[in-house]
């Protein structure tokens, strides 16, 4: 079976793909395996090595106290042995072991430290009577066998976190070498694929590949309005026709994407002026729609620039629904910034599709307040001179300019009569469409 220009690419790079798949795939699966062991030394290895040492001064502190409150009999050395214990309890519940014979170990230190802390009173009480022989029994003898036994036990946790610290690390540093050699090998075997693909390729097509090689390269240029002018077998033609197909739609997108707002990937100033100029040239009838939200800067003081940006997305899902259930194809949406948009209609369809805008609004947007300002009626923010006042529910103000009624030349003049409505429609209570009624004298 002989095989087309097209399944050999799609063969070539299905292995390529492959490959580099791996590559990433066995990359990430060994940084995970070397994330979990430097995990476990950050989260386990460490903390214990650092709480026994921490431990462990607090015993010699707490004998050190024991000492002196033989020789000083003050209340207040009493006290900071005490504190000391309280210190050495909260460090021991701190330690967390995965092992039973760890827990075994942490169960024995905290019956040692409590019987220790109970020769200590006893101790204390013998030289309160008077019975300084007894007193010197219990410190000599249990309460330093105690000790002695507490700070074996605590030395052997820090080695084996030591050496659970020091394998770990050891087995990462393999693990890593090993990761490293073999994404090398899988790497070299990728790039010497793709080159031998490329030169077979390039092997066995003619000038007109060459051409399309040139056509890629303007491409990537951004010279997308380079003609192509391709003279070869059908299968070749085809594929430069995909080419003219892709350089177009790629400067299309190009365009789209550099002006698109990057919170509702709507279309922006550049494409919303292009769309009225096109209009403004054709001299066909439209209403601009200038969407604008009232209180949404007390909303996002309110709840934070997150849930505002929320609500941006959301109208613009209310404004996508209106356009595609009450306009038509050539119905344009687009969002200037912030909470201003832009619907670019027929003059009618505008009343309708004001209308869905409003009502599905009003519907919605009260659900992104608390319970406790929905049933207030209101929300309590601070203005732009940091002052606290009430504020309502967001509203949505509508100005729609038409060319029924005046001469529209240029969308400077619509911006300008756009934002003068804009603030006549600020000044209702409640969400409003207004449209310019002025005629040319």
């Amino acid at each position: 079976m002989r095989l087309t220009l097209i399944n050999k690419m799609l063969l070539g790079f299905s292995i390529m793909v492959l490959l580099t798949l791996l590559t990433g795939l066995y990359a990430v699966v060994s940084l995970r395996d070397i994330r979990r062991m430097s995990d476990a030394v950050v989260q386990r290895d460490l903390p214990i090595i650092e709480t026994a040492g921490q431990m462990t001064e607090n015993l010699l502190a707490q004998d050190l106290y024991e000492k002196r409150s033989v020789i000083l009999r003050d209340p207040a050395v009493r006290t900071l042995f005490f504190n000391r214990s309280d210190e050495f309890r909260l460090k021991l519940a701190q330690l967390n072991f995965s092992s039973p014979e760890d827990e075994d170990l942490k169960g024995r230190i905290h019956s040692l430290h409590q019987e220790y802390d109970q020769f200590f009173k006893e101790e204390q009480d013998y030289l309160d009577r008077k019975q300084e022989s007894m007193a010197k029994a219990v410190s000599e003898g249990p309460m330093q066998s105690r000790l002695n036994e507490m700070v074996k036990l605590l030395r052997e946790f820090e080695r084996r976190g030591r050496e659970d610290q020091n394998s770990k690390t050891l087995q990462a540093n393999q693990s890593s070498l090993q990761a490293f050699n073999i994404t090398v090998v899988l790497v070299t075997i990728s790039f010497f694929f793709g080159v031998g693909f490329a030169v077979f390729i390039n092997s066995s097509l003619t000038y007109s590949i060459k051409q399309l090689q040139e056509a890629a390269h303007y491409i990537g240029q951004g010279l997308f309005d380079r003609a192509l002018n391709v003279k070869a077998t059908e299968e070749v033609q085809e594929l430069a026709e995909s080419f003219r197909w892709m350089s177009k739609r790629l400067k299309e997108l190009g365009e789209m994407n550099l002006d698109a707002n990057p919170l509702t990937r709507l279309p922006g100033n550049l494409a919303i002026e292009k769309a009225l100029l096109t209009r403004l040239q054709e001299k066909v009838p439209f209403a601009f729609c200038l969407v604008d939200l009232d209180n949404f800067k007390a909303f996002g003081d309110r709840y934070g620039y997150i849930r505002g940006s929320e609500v941006l997305k959301k109208v613009a899902g209310i404004l996508t629904e209106a356009v595609k259930a009450l306009g038509s194809v050539p119905d344009f949406l687009g969002h200037i910034g912030g909470d201003d948009y832009v619907i670019i209609t027929d003059p009618l369809r505008m009343e309708k599709l004001c209308e869905k805008v409003i009502h599905d609004f009003d519907e919605t947007i009260p659900g992104f307040y608390d319970e406790e300002d929905r049933q207030r009626g209101y929300i309590i923010s601070r203005d732009r001179k940091d002052v606290e006042q009430q504020f309502p529910f967001m509203t949505v103000s509508i100005a729609v300019v038409t060319n029924q009624k005046r001469a529209i030349t240029s969308p400077m003049q619509v911006a300008e009569i756009a934002a003068q409505l804009k603030q006549y429609a600020k000044t209702f209570p409640r969400s409003v469409y207004v449209v310019d009624q002025r005629r040319t004298a």
